[in-house]
């Protein structure tokens, strides 16, 4: 069998940089597509970062049974990225369940199927810190669960993720190889953007760039760098220590207005229109009746979160970078592709 890996989601952000690190590393990549019409973009992306003889695509929907067992073949490594992020919070806190978890198992059943010898999901620990009556500070780690049936607190996308992350483990635990199974759970990933298609994250940053934000939530979020996050996963391949582990990979929590403040001083020409003083949380309560996108940040305004995660450096052999880097690197690539 060759070092083939299929990466679901390809075109996805931090998909492409995964796939760079794994075209630059020496493997053979089978990235899949919900549509054909995101293969160009993709490879040109990636070619500007890695040779691309060794990249192939596949047309291949999470919604469909259809041609996964098929891609699965002669593949030794299947990484699983593809997974909704919307930037908007739906009122229907299912929605993304379809694609979440039933995509997900699509996946780990045709790899099973094709005597595939490693599964690496990118998770979140969206998956793992959410729960009502938390202290304050409130500290996590890989045995923490979001609650899934705290429906004020949990809404689509973390509702998604937790379930898919135990959809998975679940059912690799029934099959009687959770050993095959290394979960990725990242905090909020920066970085550069690539392209145009960015992520979640980028929009955000976009937004403050933008003087979208007159002044910041008082909220925060384990920061984890996009590059530090595609090295997780390739450091995970034929590493025996990693199996049956949830990996949380970044270094450092920072709040929204330190992130404002570390774009202002790489990017001082954009230092007026970036906020300089956080926001009232009756405000943010007020502003998301109008703009579903701040109703994510309303369980956690104004708790402290802590995590440790220097295991996961111990166990893939990395060093996780600090914030400050991959926030400029957002900021400066959103200017570079003109997205403000």
């Amino acid at each position: 069998m060759s070092n083939k890996v299929l990466l679901t989601g390809i075109s996805g952000w931090i998909a492409k940089h995964t796939a760079i690190e794994l075209l630059n590393s020496g493997y053979k990549v089978l990235g899949t597509v919900r549509n054909e019409s995101l293969i160009q973009q993709t490879k040109e992306t990636i070619s500007k970062h890695a040779q691309i003889d060794n990249l192939s695509f596949v047309k291949l929907d999470l919604l469909e049974d259809d041609v996964w067992d098929e891609a699965a073949i002669g593949c030794k490594y299947i990484m699983h990225l593809a997974s909704p992020f919307p930037f908007k919070v739906s009122n229907d806190r299912e929605k993304l369940l379809p694609e979440a978890v039933d995509g997900t198992l699509r996946v780990l059943n045709a790899g099973l199927k094709a005597n595939v010898e490693q599964f690496i999901v990118t998770s979140s620990i969206a998956a793992m810190f959410r729960k009502p009556n938390r202290s304050n500070p409130y500290s996590f780690n890989e045995n923490d669960w979001t609650d899934e049936n705290w429906k004020e607190g949990v809404k689509d996308y973390f509702l998604s993720k937790t379930k898919a992350e135990k959809a998975a483990w679940n059912f690799m635990e029934s099959k009687g190889v959770k050993n095959k199974l290394t979960t990725i759970n990242p905090g909020g990933v920066f970085g550069d953007a690539l392209d145009k298609k960015g992520g979640t994250s980028i929009e955000y940053v976009r937004q403050f760039l933008k003087g979208k934000f007159p002044a910041a939530p008082k909220w925060g979020i384990l920061i984890s760098d996009v590059k530090d996050v595609a090295k997780a996963h390739i450091a995970c391949i034929g590493n025996t220590k990693v199996g049956g582990r949830r990996l949380i990979v970044g270094k450092e929590i920072k709040k929204l207005i330190e992130l404002s403040q570390i774009m202002a001083e790489a990017m001082p020409e954009y230092a007026k229109k970036l906020p300089k003083k956080e926001l009232p949380n009756f405000m943010v309560k007020l502003i998301s009746l109008f703009d579903s996108s701040a109703k994510t940040l309303i369980p956690d305004l104004e708790i402290v979160m802590q995590t440790d995660t220097t295991y996961a450096e111990e166990l893939l052999g990395l060093k996780f970078k600090p914030a400050k880097g991959c926030i400029t690197d957002t900021a400066k690539s959103v200017v570079r592709l003109g997205l403000v």
